[in-house]
């Protein structure tokens, strides 16, 4: 996916992300490394990619995220909260996410 800034907003800490319907995580069966697979085709994964998607299944806001990663990884949610903004950006900007408000 291409870096795309133009279109970048913040996306509120009450907003509740959810991968689209269209789109799995799953474990690649040749590689065994994690993979988002969505019809037009697929997304390798890091680490941290794979710990911020894992956690937007609708149940967890924005600021929980930041404040689980920043847990997980020694961090303070407001260090992480701009990463965790840009990595859920780029995913809605290709459809890959849905943001939601409870």
């Amino acid at each position: 996916m291409a870096e795309e800034t133009a279109h970048d907003h913040s996306i509120a800490d009450n907003v509740y992300p959810k991968i689209a319907a269209k789109a799995r995580l799953q474990i690649d069966k040749v590689s065994g490394e994690p993979i988002l697979l969505y019809p037009e085709g697929l997304l390798k994964l890091n680490t941290t990619g794979t710990a911020i998607l894992a956690l937007c299944d609708g149940q967890h806001s924005v600021q929980e995220i930041a404040v689980e990663l920043a847990r997980r990884y020694n961090s303070t949610p407001d260090g992480i909260r701009s990463d965790v903004n840009e990595y859920l950006n780029t995913l809605y900007r290709h459809t890959l996410l849905e943001l939601r408000t409870k």
